[in-house]
């Protein structure tokens, strides 16, 4: 009807409604002339704000063929009928107001801070947002720990305003951040610019991802720089992912819209030299140059170079089988298969599961690496959508990919995060299903391999007698693989007519699975097991005692807690000075947590002088990166004592993957029943050993 919207890039913000609305509720309920000093004091609001939102209430109103008259020196008043007034005052008593949550204030203003080139003030976001500056300031706090960890810095200057400062790559990190934190946040969108035929999307680009990223980009050709892309592709010679694909997209568009604004990326000098001889410096020229046209801007080389590394560290689809994984493999550099295969020894002696054996899961680490170190060296994050499921119903596998970090730091000095160590995790899981005869099933997914991979595990988790034999995006089907495969399972519907096809939702829920049961009459695995191994008692006993296990009955942060254990672990000459300060700046770059209400902390090899835990029951669970944690342990460990890593790390998550074991421990009354839970595999009562400090 009458009330307008502030528009600012597409986020449409109803923050003026509500008090246009006071105002006009004022109007109607006074038929004397209202002045315009009596608006200001009873909305608190400055007379240059009030007879801007009287101007504009006026022009709506002529719509309705209501005059709002502003008379200088003499006031405000409407010239209306009897009747008139009333439909009126009817209208603004039904109309409701909506309230803006904190997820949405914190998403709105971090949009404007990381993206503005001009300042703002607490008084705007106030005004904007239609609530007090008190509010805007308790949540700029918010905002400001939101930069810090990101390696930003909210600027706040009496008389001057609010602005964000620190490296351009990090602008940019935080951005893609933004879109990713605040995917759900329920925004009011401009539709007549969000405007797309879903036709044109790829398969890989869904709805959803393309309009979180219009709403920050607004004037950003989102289709344009699509279909450079998947040109690029064909140049290239191989596809992205769907998560890869919606990523390169992504920056691609930050790129753009912070060269316009001048705001360049700058490189760490030896960059360009590294990379310019690749191809895929070519090939993210090409894209820049055919983007420029139409947009009056020249991309430096570092911005060049900062697509290629991109695209140097984006997940590919890989298209392979036990028939052609040895002619990949030996086009690949020695150094992945050296990775990959240090990879598969340890996770095999953790999981206590014979995986050297497997070809293609060799083959399909050796390719998913090349890209993972790159995007480790130049600090690209590729997130995993699927990173708390696997945390969650693969614990085991996700414990033995993350004891990986071990090889990372000791072949490159590198951490990887928690979303590379669910990536690998998945060729793990895929690995272990994969270890007995099973009826050959084509997984086709719309995702690509991001979800999809998910899609794969757990359908072979579920369904004992399942093996999947490929992972294929729709355009790679074909009668061919139909015929090899004993069954199709696909999430998207394509035109191929056969009776070994089924069609399932994306994520496989139980009554998919009930579905593909009846189809293939087979009972459904209810979870993957790995093979029962034997407790290897003095590894533990080495590495654990009780001396270094410790219940906390009062609510403390895991900061004090980390410093507090970190004293005892100096004090008892197990680690150097440095070592816990070293712990807290690995937890900035990635979570811990493993799931369960577990989390495992560690410092850097080279400030353990003898391995050691320290195991941390809490009695009321603290909140730390989002995740709610019940169980700490802080591990010291040293590389050189391989043997004995490979057998704790065996043991331990032996315990973690038995969930009546872990209540256990959350749920032990004292440090001695702890240790006899960690030592004996979960049984209270087995036979004690010597837990105490050597």
């Amino acid at each position: 009807m009458f009330i307008t919207r502030l528009k600012l890039g597409v986020i449409t913000i109803k923050n003026k409604a509500a008090l246009k609305r006071n105002l006009l509720m004022w109007l109607v309920d006074n038929e004397e002339v209202t002045t315009v000093c009596e608006l200001t004091e009873s909305n608190e609001k400055s007379s240059r704000t009030i007879r801007t939102y009287l101007s504009e209430l006026r022009t709506e109103l002529l719509e309705d063929g209501i005059e709002l008259v502003i008379k200088p020196n003499v006031g405000v008043f409407l010239k209306i009928s009897p009747e008139q007034r009333a439909e009126l005052k009817r209208k603004l008593d039904t109309e409701v107001i909506r309230s803006y949550s904190t997820d949405y204030r914190l998403f709105y203003m971090l949009s404007i801070l990381l993206r503005s080139d001009f300042l703002y003030t607490i008084s705007l976001f106030a005004e904007e947002l239609f609530c007090s500056k008190s509010t805007i300031a308790n949540d700029l706090v918010q905002v400001e720990q939101w930069l810090e960890a990101r390696g930003l810095a909210l600027v706040k200057k009496q008389n001057q305003g609010l602005w964000v400062e620190g490296d351009e790559r990090n602008y940019r990190k935080a951005l893609v951040d933004l879109l990713y934190q605040y995917r759900g946040v329920d925004l009011e969108l401009d539709n007549s610019v969000l405007a797309i035929d879903s036709m044109l999307l790829d398969y890989r680009f869904d709805l959803v991802s393309f309009k979180k990223i219009k709403e920050l980009f607004p004037s950003i050709d989102l289709i344009k720089i699509q279909q450079t892309v998947k040109k690029a592709e064909d140049k290239l010679g191989y596809y992205f992912t769907d998560q890869a694909f919606i990523n390169l997209i992504t920056h691609i568009a930050i790129a753009i819209e912070r060269t316009k604004i001048k705001q360049i990326v700058v490189l760490m000098e030896g960059t360009l030299d590294s990379i310019k001889d690749k191809y895929e410096y070519a090939i993210a020229k090409w894209i820049m140059d055919e983007l420029s046209v139409g947009l009056s801007v020249r991309f430096t080389e570092d911005e060049i170079v900062y697509i290629s590394l991109h695209i140097l560290g984006a997940k590919i689809q890989e298209d392979f089988n036990n028939n052609n994984s040895d002619m990949l493999f030996l086009n690949e550099n020695e150094e992945f298969i050296t990775l990959a295969v240090d990879i598969i020894k340890l996770t095999s002696d953790i999981l206590n599961i014979d995986l050297t054996k497997d070809q293609l899961l060799l083959t399909s680490l050796v390719l998913h690496l090349k890209p993972t170190v790159v995007r480790l060296k130049y600090g690209l994050k590729l997130r995993n959508p699927i990173l708390k499921i696997i945390k969650k119903e693969y614990t085991s596998i996700f414990g033995a990919a993350w004891a990986c970090n071990m090889i990372f730091e000791r072949n490159y000095g590198l951490f990887i995060n928690e979303d590379e160590v669910a990536y690998i995790s998945m060729h793990l899981a895929v690995s272990v299903a994969r270890q007995s005869n099973k009826i050959k099933a084509v997984l086709v997914c719309s995702s690509g391999l991001g979800t999809s991979q998910l899609v794969r595990s757990r359908l072979e988790n579920k369904i004992e007698e399942i093996q999947v034999i490929a992972v294929l995006p729709i355009n790679y089907l074909n009668e061919d693989i139909i015929n090899e495969a004993d069954i199709i399972i696909s999430t998207v519907n394509f035109p191929i007519k056969s009776e070994k096809v089924l069609y399932t939702s994306n994520l496989l829920d139980d009554s998919d699975v009930l579905k593909i049961k009846n189809h293939i009459g087979n009972k459904v695995k209810k979870q993957l097991s790995l093979p029962p191994r034997q407790l290897d008692n003095s590894p533990l006993n080495g590495i654990i005692d009780q001396n270094l296990c410790f219940i906390y009955h009062e609510k403390d942060s895991f900061i004090n807690i980390m410093h507090d254990c970190g004293i005892k672990l100096i004090e008892a000459g197990y680690v150097k000075e440095g070592f816990i300060q070293d712990v807290l700046e690995r937890e900035k770059k990635g979570s811990t947590y493993i799931g369960k209400g577990i989390a495992i902390p560690h410092g850097r090899d080279s400030l353990v002088n003898k391995s050691k835990i320290c195991i941390i029951k809490l009695e009321h669970p603290i909140k730390w990166n989002k995740n709610e944690i019940k169980l700490i342990f802080l591990l010291a460990l040293k590389l050189e004592d391989g043997k004995a890593l490979r057998s704790f790390f065996n043991s331990f998550y032996s315990v973690l993957e038995d969930e009546e074991t872990v209540q256990k421990i959350i749920e032990a009354k004292d440090e001695v029943q702890i240790m006899k839970l960690l030592i004996n595999g979960g049984i209270e009562d087995g036979k004690s050993s010597d837990v105490r400090a050597d």
